[in-house]
């Protein structure tokens, strides 16, 4: 009776220190997996923080205002060119200038012909 009582004890524990060891190394390979996403949220968080300081940079107003008058030919809105609504009826002509109705005639590419010209 001994002999089997002490065969089971050796079994449970050879049975504990192998359950012990396989949680020691799950554990050890979940810490490297935490010590790594740690790395590459802070690697995130620099490429993010740099992106922002570039982002601000190209926005620059003045930046953007030269390129715009560079590559746009758009000028700073200037105060005679701000119209009240009820001073439209005065810019916009009462008929349209181009007559839809002709049949076999491209309305839009003839606007875009004259300004082209």
């Amino acid at each position: 009776m001994h002999k089997f009582l002490n065969f089971i004890l050796i079994f449970t524990l050879l049975v504990s220190g192998f359950v012990v060891y396989s949680l020691e190394h799950a554990t050890r390979g979940l810490e490297r997996d935490i010590a790594r996403l740690k790395r590459e949220i802070g690697e995130e968080t620099e490429n993010m923080r740099l992106l922002n300081a570039e982002w601000s940079s190209l926005t620059r107003p003045d930046r953007l205002h030269a390129l715009a008058e560079q590559h746009l030919g758009l000028s700073t809105l200037k105060a005679g060119q701000i119209v009240k609504f009820e001073d439209i009826v005065n810019h916009v002509p009462p008929e349209p200038i181009i007559k839809l109705e002709a049949q076999g005639s491209d309305p839009i590419g003839a606007i875009i012909g004259e300004l082209q010209q």
